[in-house]
């Protein structure tokens, strides 16, 4: 029975970090589609308007594929978490006699909520990865 919450409160500290991150991530999409809309409403634009207007471009672009795969490692978490608490309320039926005897469907459950959890830590991986290059692309293009 301990298992489940442990991996329960494992995944609560990583979607504390990846929420986080995530709500600054749309945050910089945000604030980059505002200047966009800023520099789209000038009439002509010089030189350094249509770099910044191209690097935002290009910015908002892999900002958005941060924020999906940002979104797609919450996501498998919080279901990793419900099949941890499934585990955990089958554990304690089964305990108690109010459901059948034995090991295996606790079992499956907790395998599928891990499956979840190393999916969710992928695209984490993945998210990490690519996160370097927004910024290096802005850094170069100034």
């Amino acid at each position: 029975m301990l298992a489940p919450v442990v991996m329960i409160s494992a995944c609560g500290l990583l979607l504390l970090g990846l929420q986080n991150k995530y709500s600054n991530i749309i945050s910089a999409i945000r604030e980059l589609n505002e200047e966009k809309r800023e520099l789209k409403l000038t009439e002509e634009l010089n030189k350094f308007q249509v770099r910044r207007l191209k690097s935002i471009e290009k910015q908002v672009g892999q900002l958005l594929r941060r924020a999906r795969l940002n979104k797609n490692s919450i996501l498998n978490l919080y279901t990793g978490m419900i099949f941890f608490m499934l585990t955990s309320l089958f554990i304690a039926l089964r305990d108690l006699g109010l459901l059948f005897k034995g090991e295996l469907f606790p079992l499956i459950l907790f395998l599928v909520g891990t499956a979840f959890v190393f999916s969710g830590t992928v695209f984490a991986y993945l998210e990490v990865r690519i996160s370097f290059r927004v910024v290096q692309f802005e850094v170069e293009e100034e």
